[in-house]
């Protein structure tokens, strides 16, 4: 059964490439350009796991990682820090390091749900 992935980022540019990525790997992906977007998808949908991008403003990508955790679904952050530190439900990936280290983290977060 393949794993529907929550891509979250309000990039025009990057987030097709990244999705595309994300498919390549064998993953279905749904993408969500807003993190009200996301929500709705988090509260009528199962996925396995959510990637949220950089371009998610703090306070929203708190919010769905704090959703997500209620419902068990873990998240992979884009980002270069910035946010807490790697948690059980919460991984912190630097988008300059390549699609490699991002697949290799949703790996991890998707064998966690």
């Amino acid at each position: 059964m393949r794993s529907f992935i929550l891509s979250v980022s309000a990039d025009r540019w990057l987030t097709p490439i990244r999705n595309t990525v994300l498919a390549h790997a064998g993953y279905a992906v749904i993408p969500a350009l807003t993190a009200e977007a996301a929500m709705q998808v988090l509260v009528k949908r199962h996925v396995s796991a959510m990637v949220i991008a950089n371009t998610v403003p703090l306070g929203e990508r708190q919010r769905l990682c704090s959703e997500g955790k209620r419902r068990g679904v873990p998240a992979v952050i884009l980002d270069r820090g910035e946010g807490a530190p790697d948690t059980a439900v919460e991984m912190h990936v630097d988008p300059s390091e390549g699609p490699e280290i991002l697949l290799s983290a949703v790996a991890r977060a998707v064998k966690m749900n």
